[in-house]
């Protein structure tokens, strides 16, 4: 069976989404697999701001990359794809295979993956990319409402609308996705996120950064984007002087404004998928603070399921798909957050046998499972 990912992220990004847990999961059961991610651009050359330059630049240079069991591929095009005048147009959108070099169709062609067996799409901008190619199954994973990102074009929006309408196999990442597919895809199955549960549970060692850290040791993983609210770590921060803040994950100019001045803030920056077990089991207490907006309301947080593989008490600004996956965390509306996380470090509102029980019921394994075999009811009727 070939498998071909339509990503964003590169296969080797230090951020791990689902599509990566899905295509390792795709090779380690025999598929041979090829995940193409969001291209690199001539003007990333002059403004280096692209998330995993370095990466995406050592696949286009030397790829497709061999990792895990398959390849990945990172396209050059002419014209990045962003919400400005004419880079935000159909015809950029439409044209990762014409504007890229070499020819992304030729680089699949060379692999045989211009007629896979499955195309499964997460990136919107290569649906018509998709429908280029004989596959046999097109799966479209919805993973976050796209089109509410800031900054991102209209045709977004309008390329993940007819990707989802074309698609022989939808997936919903949340509830709240879901919900908005019933429309056009009654049969969108949802599909949430999950953990990888063995490798945040079993022992892992104290990473170096804390090593003599006052605690309690206050834990984020994740991205630090404009959704991440910087001013209310910042008050938790103040508000438990005697706490530790450590974030781990790509950081901003912003993040680096508002909490590098704090003597208890520590931002690590990225860190190896493998080595963040470390981080969440000696930590005392996870947060996700976001700011609450249309693009929130539509994520279920893997970094939830990893805290609580690892054991931790989770403090959460509330939002509507984390209170449909009743998890075992503390929620909090923002005005109540610092007095949660102190609340949480002083007693956790759940005992640590129902995290980890929570956690290992929602394990990637079992998710896999129920996309392999959807996709192997759709396999059978088309021969």
């Amino acid at each position: 069976m070939k498998v071909l990912f339509l990503e964003n992220l590169p296969y080797e990004s230090d951020v791990r989404v689902g599509s990566h847990h899905y295509a390792a999961r795709f090779a380690r059961d025999g598929a041979e697999v090829l995940w193409v991610c969001h291209p690199l651009s001539l003007l990333h050359f002059v403004r280096r701001t692209k998330r995993d330059f370095e990466q995406r630049l050592r696949a286009w240079r030397g790829g497709p990359l061999e990792s895990d069991g398959l390849r990945w591929y990172a396209p050059m095009v002419a014209l990045p794809p962003a919400n400005a005048p004419v880079l935000g147009s159909r015809f950029v959108y439409r044209g990762a295979g014409a504007l890229s070099f070499p020819r992304l169709a030729r680089v699949l062609a060379r692999g045989g993956f211009d007629a896979p067996d499955v195309v499964w799409l997460t990136n919107p901008y290569y649906e018509a990319l998709s429908e280029s190619l004989d596959a046999r199954v097109r799966v479209v994973r919805v993973a976050d409402d796209s089109a509410s990102f800031a900054g991102v074009s209209p045709a977004v929006r309008e390329a993940e609308e007819r990707a989802i309408e074309r698609a022989d196999v939808v997936f919903a990442a949340s509830a709240h996705l879901r919900d908005r597919l019933a429309r056009v895809r009654p049969d969108a199955l949802w599909l949430p996120n999950g953990v990888e549960f063995e490798r945040f549970n079993e022992p892992a060692a104290e990473p170096p950064e804390y090593a003599d850290a006052p605690r309690p040791r206050i834990l984020y993983v994740g991205a630090q984007e404009y959704w991440f609210d910087a001013e209310l770590v910042a008050e938790c921060a103040r508000a438990i002087p005697q706490a530790t803040v450590f974030l781990v994950g790509p950081v901003s100019a912003r993040v680096e404004r508002a909490l590098g001045p704090l003597p208890n803030v520590h931002i690590l920056g990225p860190r190896p998928y493998q080595a963040l077990p470390g981080y969440v089991q000696h930590a005392d207490l996870g947060i996700v603070p976001f700011t609450r907006d249309e693009m929130i309301d539509a994520v279920h947080p893997i970094k939830v399921y990893e805290y609580l593989a690892g054991g931790l008490p989770v403090v959460a600004v509330r939002w509507t798909e984390l209170e449909r996956m009743t998890a075992p965390i503390r929620l909090a509306d923002r005005s109540e957050f610092v007095a949660a996380v102190a609340a949480e470090l002083e007693e956790p509102t759940h005992p640590r046998e129902a995290r980890v029980a929570y956690a290992a019921a929602n394990s990637w394994d079992s998710r896999y499972a129920a996309a392999r075999e959807r996709i192997e009811e759709v396999l059978q009727h088309a021969g």
